[in-house]
Formats: C-alpha cells, sequence, structure tokens
C-alpha cells in the first residue's frame, strides 16, 4: 500500500514538474516578447538585444533564444545552444508550438512571433527548468526513501508473519506435546492395571482349551478367549511401549544385520532386501530400532500379499531404511493421520504401532515420512542422523 501511495505521489510530482517547466518556458516568452516590442521602436540591432536578454534573465534559467523565418533559416541567436544547427532544423520539422519539450537537462519550446509587420517568424527558447529540476531530484529523493520504507515495511512484515506462523506452529507442538503425555501416562496406568488379570485370564484359558477336545464348539469358544487375551496383551504391551520414557542407548550396529534379524523376526519369505549402499555400521539402539522395522514390515505384509522390499543406504550424509509394499496404497486423506496414536483403519489394530515407530525414530534424532509409491503400494521413509 505504501509503495502505491510513493508511486502515485512520485506520478503527480511529475506531472506538476512539467506544469513548472510549462510555467518558467511561458514567463520567459513573455519576457522576451515583451522586450521585442520594445526594440522596434527603439531599433537596434535583433542580435544584440537577444545577447541582452540571454544574459539579464540567465540567472532566471534562460539559455538560449533564436529567431527562424519561414523557410527554416536562422535570422538571430543568442545563448548557448542545446544542439546544432541541423539538428535543430529537424526538430523544427516536427514540433508542436507552444509546447515545452524536454532536451537533455533543458526545456525547449517554438512560437509564432511577427516583428516590423514583416513575414511571420518563430521564436526557440531554451531555458533550464531550475524550479522543476529541483522538484524531481526532491521527488526522487522520496520516492527512494519511500521505496526503502516500503521495502523495510514489507521485510518486517514478513518476518512478523514468519514469527506468527512459528510461534503458532511451537505452541501447537507444545499443546500436542502436553496431550501425548497425558495420554501416555493413562495408557501406562491402564495398561499396568490389566496386565497381571489379563496374564492370569489368558493361562487359565489356555488350560482350558487344551483340556477341551479338538472340534468342538466349547474348544472353538475357549480359543477365541485365548485369541482375545493374545490381542490384549498386545494392546497392553502397545500401551506400555507408547508411554516408555527414557534416552535410547546408541551403539555401533550392522544396519543390514538388524534388517534381517527384522525379517527373520516377521518370518514371511516374500520380503527382498537391497543394503548394497549400507554403511558397515552406525550408531543406534538396537533393540528400539528393530521393533520399529518390524512393526512395518508386518504391517506391508498384512496389506499386501506380493513383494515387500526393504533398501538400506545413505542419504545426504545420513542412514536411510525404506519399506515398500504392493498393496492399495494410503488413503490421501489419511496421509496426515497414520502416526497419530489410536489411528487405524484395520479392524484388528491398535492405532499404536506407527505412533510407537515415529518417537522411537524422533529419540534417535531422525524423521519418518509415509507416502504412496508412484506404482502402487505405499513407502516408509527412515532418516537418522549419524549424532
Amino acid at each position: 500500500m505504501l509503495a502505491v501511495v510513493v508511486w502515485s505521489t512520485l506520478s503527480a510530482v511529475q506531472a506538476a514538474g512539467e506544469t513548472l517547466v510549462r510555467g518558467e518556458a511561458e514567463g520567459h516568452e513573455s519576457a522576451i516578447r515583451q522586450r521585442l516590442s520594445e526594440a522596434e521602436v527603439e531599433g537596434g540591432s535583433l542580435a544584440v538585444l537577444l545577447a541582452e536578454l540571454v544574459d539579464t534573465r540567465h540567472a532566471e534559467g534562460l539559455r538560449y533564444v533564436a529567431v527562424i523565418d519561414a523557410s527554416g533559416r536562422l535570422v538571430a541567436a543568442a545563448g548557448t545552444p542545446s544542439t546544432d544547427e541541423a539538428s535543430l532544423a529537424a526538430w523544427l520539422a516536427a514540433a508542436r508550438s507552444g509546447q515545452p519539450q524536454r532536451v537533455g537537462d533543458r526545456a525547449r519550446v517554438v512560437v509564432g512571433y511577427r516583428r516590423d509587420n514583416a513575414a511571420r517568424l518563430r521564436l526557440v527558447i531554451e531555458v533550464a527548468p531550475q524550479l522543476a529540476d529541483e522538484l524531481d531530484v526532491t521527488a526522487e529523493r522520496l520516492f527512494v526513501v519511500g521505496g526503502i520504507a516500503a521495502l523495510t515495511l514489507t521485510v518486517l512484515a514478513v518476518m512478523l508473519v514468519r514469527w506468527s506462523l512459528r510461534r503458532e506452529e511451537s505452541v501447537r507442538a507444545a499443546e500436542q506435546a502436553r496431550h501425548l503425555a497425558t495420554l501416555g501416562q493413562m495408557s501406562a496406568v491402564l495398561a499396568h492395571e490389566i496386565r497381571n488379570p489379563l496374564a492370569s485370564l489368558k493361562g487359565n484359558a489356555q488350560l482350558l482349551a487344551g483340556a477341551l477336545p479338538e472340534g468342538e464348539k466349547v474348544r472353538a469358544r475357549a480359543d477365541r478367549v485365548v485369541d482375545e487375551a493374545v490381542r490384549l496383551e498386545m494392546l497392553s504391551n502397545d500401551l506400555l511401549e507408547f508411554a516408555r520414557e527414557g534416552a535410547i542407548q546408541r551403539r555401533e550396529v550392522d544396519p543390514a544385520l538388524l534388517v534381517r534379524e527384522a525379517i527373520a523376526a516377521v518370518s514371511a519369505d516374500r520380503i527382498e532386501v537391497d543394503a548394497d549402499q549400507a554403511p558397515r555400521s552406525w550408531p543406534l539402539d538396537e533393540a528400539r530400532m528393530r521393533q520399529v522395522l518390524i512393526n512395518l514390515l508386518e504391517n506391508a505384509v498384512e496389506m499386501s500379499e506380493g513383494r515387500v522390499a526393504v533398501t538400506v543406504g545413505r542419504a545426504d550424509k545420513g542412514l536411510t531404511f525404506t519399506v515398500r509394499d504392493s498393496g492399495p496404497g494410503i488413503a490421501e486423506a489419511d496421509l496426515g493421520h497414520v502416526f497419530e496414536p489410536f489411528f487405524t483403519r484395520r479392524t484388528r489394530g491398535t492405532g499404536l504401532g506407527l505412533a510407537v515407530a515415529r518417537r522411537l525414530i524422533e529419540l534417535h534424532g531422525g524423521t519418518i515420512a509415509a507416502a504412496n509409491a508412484p506404482g502402487g503400494g505405499a513407502v516408509f521413509t527412515i532418516t537418522l542422523p549419524r549424532g
């Protein structure tokens, strides 16, 4: 807005400058006409009279006066012209009478003039528009100052907006952290309270199922109790892991070997590994990273019946793991929520696996991202810095 005001002011000042030029030219023209009229009575040389006019009005900006006849011949002149006679003649051919035009640092105007009832002549007047030039200089300075002010205000506004956005993001992150901390505490209490009675329930259900004959309906019901107890046990373990605190314990680990151990734990023969670009060792919390990889591999195997590809390598001085399945991929609306606690589209999922995975990756100072692969399926990318 300030830039628009500055530009509008500059345009208005320039228009005012042109008006001043016209006024100065008309003032000199009027004085010259009056002096020439007086000279017709007094007599005297036209050239001397013009020289006198230029000399007396030099301080007011008059620099050159010439009398041109109808054929374009120079009759008399005084002062220093801004151009040669040929260029002046070319300018006269297209010039509009009474309309000042800028010629370098001067303003030039041509007007009609008649002397001693002779043939019609023309007066060429060149002036240095002092007031207009001063006004232009002032306007340019104001434009520069206004431009700098507008740029400064724009930069400050951008900085303020960015600071406001960062602050808003920081507040949002702090609020989410408090929410997750509260959720973790509640989860830990809940998991701890149900763990012992759940273990007793599971053990007795297994004993009951083992004592019943195969194929009986009652055996099927006992097996169902065991399955549900196992599922609750998994949920309580996930809750405890989600609420688990404490720093990670780094040591030098072979990333390729870690991936193969996670694959062995999943027991799936359709997982392929590309570890050609993997470093020989990397500082990791081995147990926790194995848990992350097992979680991602189990999800990938469950979500697709085809090949699952795992890649280990380097990228921008970091270690990367990618797990890609050949399933239907992730819905676009779900991409921003897959790492949130208790978010899941699976019928028997707890919604904590990926949340725990992200938490463990962030404890390593790294990132984990979910996306849909160009050729189909979902791909999860883990990036870990060395320190």
